[in-house]
């Protein structure tokens, strides 16, 4: 199932048993052209075309001049489906991944090179899928550590495969308590400590503790009610958010008026819209799919709840669905774990931030996109493997995964530090605003950087609605 594989320079690439697979040197067979036309294709290190990749092949048997056997790592994330915006720029970190001189050249371990291979596997944003894939890439497909990323739709089913199978696995882009929960953790007690995962990202009261002082500045300008409207879905972050948000926000003063826990695919709003109007609730929150917001504030500006300040999360995150929704987002707000202007670099070439987000766009993929942070996954990746005798020895993976620190293009990555749970580094979130651009007709502001101070700040916080 693996739908895109991207091999060091190294690395063989033999027939094998695999029908339309090229050799490296070779060409692409008419029939294997044709399968991946529905499957990805595969790259090398320096970003040429490789092989057509086909659903269950097997992990490399490859090896570089010291007869060292390849790694094979998985990337498990959605690259179409609703969820398709998180990995919207993933292919294109692939391909400055495979760029990189550990991963074009081999990782060096205990005196010897060991070659590289990247399997890519999309979800098609299914949180079953993403179990299914995860278990293939562990049986079949001989990984030696997968990566996963993008929302507890994606992750938490890796997550539990990889735990339950015995394979090292690093996450970002899922709020920390529900990744936590998943694996049977309690976040108010983080005692138990997962063998085979991390993760960096952010938990469900940083994105509070991010909406907060936006709320302040919005009501010392129209002395609001302090009522938040909360829409949170019957799923795993709408259940997380559900428990984190309330007491935060009553600490700092703020009354959340709580809609019924509703289910994913929802498309009619109005019960809901209609009972935040009556709380004449002057802010409003929500953690949805993308497509649900979609609907949802279509379905609010249409029935006229107007709150002074919306400050969504999970959605909204990324230019295409900003676009999607025309003048209805203007001056709605979220939160971003990566922007172009924090100062962090790659620990591979040096690159920051800025240079990143520039050439994202100058390459014909649009605006920068958060997620070009998950680059900081093969960081992670390779600062573990560079760390054990034997790459190929799991137990021995994964505890060096509990034991990477590093400064990398996401920030400061430090699994080892205990962080709020343990295998939790912690990336902190700063707001943006949706707001008319210059270089861009709209375009993600930094309006608030209390968490990330490290942030420049980019735009005025504006009033959803005056």
């Amino acid at each position: 199932m693996s739908d895109q594989t991207a091999q060091s320079r190294g690395a063989t690439g033999g027939r094998g048993d695999r029908e339309g697979l090229s050799p490296l040197a070779g060409s692409i067979s008419r029939r294997g052209l044709l399968r991946a036309a529905g499957a990805g294709a595969a790259f090398l290190g320096t970003g040429g075309l490789l092989e057509a990749c086909s659903a269950g092949i097997k992990g490399s048997s490859g090896s570089g001049s010291s007869g060292a056997k390849s790694i094979t790592i998985g990337w498990i994330h959605p690259l179409t489906g609703a969820l398709a915006g998180f990995g919207a720029p993933d292919r294109w970190v692939i391909s400055k991944i495979m760029q990189t001189s550990p991963y074009k050249n081999g990782f060096k371990i205990g005196g010897k090179t060991y070659p590289v291979t990247i399997k890519s596997y999309d979800t098609q944003s299914s949180p079953t899928r993403a179990g299914d894939l995860a278990r293939t890439a562990i049986t079949s497909d001989g990984v030696d550590m997968l990566l996963a990323s993008s929302t507890p739709e994606t992750v938490n089913a890796v997550a539990s495969q990889a735990e339950s199978l015995g394979t090292p696995l690093i996450c970002s882009n899922v709020p920390w308590e529900s990744w936590y929960i998943n694996l049977h953790g309690n976040p108010e007690k983080p005692t138990l400590k997962p063998k085979y995962v991390v993760m960096y990202f952010l938990g469900a009261e940083h994105l509070i503790k991010c909406f907060i002082p936006m709320w302040n500045r919005i009501h010392s300008q129209f002395h609001t009610n302090k009522i938040v409207a909360a829409a949170f879905p019957n799923d795993s972050d709408g259940n997380a958010f559900r428990a984190v948000f309330p007491p935060i926000a009553k600490a700092a003063g703020y009354k959340f008026e709580l809609s019924a826990a509703y289910p994913d695919g929802t498309t009619n709003y109005s019960s809901m819209i209609s009972q935040f109007k009556s709380a004449n609730a002057d802010f409003f929150t929500n953690v949805p799919l993308p497509p649900d917001f979609a609907t949802m504030w279509k379905q609010s500006v249409q029935q006229g709840f107007k709150p002074k300040l919306a400050t969504v999360a999970k959605v909204l995150l990324f230019p295409p669905d900003a676009y999607a929704l025309g003048n209805l987002v203007d001056n709605v707000a979220t939160d971003t774990w990566w922007v172009p202007t924090l100062p962090w670099k790659s620990s591979f070439t040096g690159e920051t931030c800025q240079q990143m987000a520039n050439e994202f766009e100058s390459s014909g993929h649009g605006q920068w996109n958060a997620n070009i942070s998950n680059y900081s996954l093969f960081e992670a990746a390779h600062a573990a493997f560079s760390s054990v005798s034997d790459p190929h020895d799991k137990n021995e993976v994964a505890d060096a995964i509990h034991k990477v620190n590093i400064q990398a293009l996401a920030g400061p990555l430090n699994f080892a530090s205990g962080g709020p749970a343990p295998g939790v580094a912690i990336t902190p979130p700063v707001g943006i605003q949706w707001q008319k651009g210059g270089k861009y007709p709209l375009e993600a502001k930094v309006v608030d950087n209390t968490l990330q101070p490290q942030a420049k700040i980019t735009g005025d916080l504006k009033p959803t609605n005056s």
